[in-house]
């Protein structure tokens, strides 16, 4: 057997053995049996967000979407059969362009609803990722990662769909490529770098339909809501980064936040100094990006380090969000093993892969683990990015 055909028959086995995991764990939680993971309170409670919004506009009661304590109320009566107990801290930060595509979920009762939104947006990156590499895209779905998003009825398979999907089609299809692009404005914290990719590669006709698809999903949800629910919207965003609710959001979720200023505040660093270290971590971000889309073409290489640098920028991903990693980290793998891999490197892709459940565990007992494997992500990402094409890597580990 051939080292690369090892590697990946190993890689296989792996990822079987944590589907299996994956499989029941979740069964135990459905069941109510003995934990073998972290436990939850409710089944997609972030879903429950998404649908209540959706429901206080459809009902006229627009006013409840932006007023965080509001909308939490909404949420403990609207779905008393499904919360625990009575919730406190549930708002929706999402613009209106988010909103509006919401309604036609919220117009259907919640189960269902839950049930069209994560196979819709899991068929949607299939779609566009996913049928390009089967086997690859099969351990994707039984990956920690987007187990963590179906239970918490997150939207991070569209966000992946639109990610890979634009930045495949960059090249061949710049009007695609910008609608996608566009598209993934509606989550802001992973769309900040995209317009910076796109000035560096000189990607001035995807640049175009990207910002130009931005402003039409603006101006549509200002036909549809008017502008006081963006006005509402922009005081939420302000209200945001106060200090109440950024404690409210470290105190409760902080185990789950994976950036370098929540690993900042789990270690009990000052919060002036967790603040410095996001800073120089959305420093870093940009100007790998920058270099890395301004000198080189496109490459697996060269798109996995613009979503490893999109975690370096928000202060507030999540778990959840380290799905949009995982074709990244499947791409870099097959490379290495055609090519060689650099020392440790198995060990970076096997991390990153354990973290979005395992990362969280560890940040309980103050080690938050995460923002190094994402740094030391990148760092792969950057050596296969810079390598001369062809040359054999002196540092590359024996066959």
């Amino acid at each position: 057997m051939t080292g690369a055909r090892r590697d990946l028959v190993v890689a296989a086995v792996f990822c079987a053995a944590v589907g299996l995991y994956d499989a029941f764990y979740v069964w135990r939680l459905v069941s109510g049996g003995p934990l073998i993971g972290p436990g939850i309170d409710a089944f997609f409670p972030d879903f429950l967000v998404f649908h209540a919004a959706g429901r206080a506009w459809i009902e006229g009661q627009a006013a409840l979407v932006y007023n965080s304590d509001a909308l939490t109320a909404f949420q403990n009566a609207l779905y008393a059969d499904r919360l625990p107990g009575e919730v406190r801290f549930r708002p929706f930060f999402y613009p209106p362009t988010w909103l509006l595509t919401l309604l036609p979920f919220a117009a259907l009762a919640v189960g269902k609803a839950y049930a069209l939104f994560l196979t819709g947006t899991a068929a949607l990156a299939t779609l566009l990722e996913g049928r390009h590499d089967w086997p690859g895209w099969l351990a994707i779905l039984v990956s920690p990662a987007a187990v963590w998003v179906a239970l918490t009825g997150q939207n991070t398979f569209l966000s992946l769909a639109l990610f890979y999907g634009g930045f495949r089609l960059l090249d061949t299809a710049p009007a695609a490529a910008g609608i996608l692009l566009g598209l993934l404005a509606y989550k802001p914290q992973l769309w900040l770098l995209v317009p910076i990719a796109l000035i560096a590669a000189r990607q001035w006709r995807v640049l175009a339909w990207t910002l130009g698809t931005v402003i039409a999903m603006a101006l549509a949800s200002l036909v549809v809501f008017g502008p006081e629910l963006w006005r509402a919207f922009f005081d939420a965003a302000r209200e945001a980064s106060s200090a109440r609710i950024v404690d409210e959001m470290l105190t409760r979720v902080s185990t789950q936040i994976v950036s370098p200023f929540a690993a900042g505040y789990i270690l009990g660093l000052p919060r002036g100094i967790a603040s410095v270290l996001q800073m120089a971590g959305a420093v870093l971000a940009a100007a790998a990006v920058w270099i890395a889309f301004r000198r080189h073409p496109s490459s697996p290489a060269r798109t996995a380090l613009l979503a490893t640098a999109t975690f370096l920028v928000s202060p507030y991903t999540l778990n959840y969000d380290l799905l949009l990693l995982m074709p990244a980290v499947v791409a870099l793998f097959r490379q290495g093993a055609d090519e060689g891999f650099y020392p440790a490197e198995r060990l970076v892709h096997l991390l990153l892969w354990l973290m979005p459940l395992g990362g969280m565990i560890l940040a309980r007992f103050g080690l938050p683990l995460v923002p190094p494997a994402i740094l030391l992500f990148g760092a792969v990402a950057w050596m296969r990015l810079i390598a001369p094409k062809g040359e054999l890597r002196p540092v590359a580990a024996a066959r």
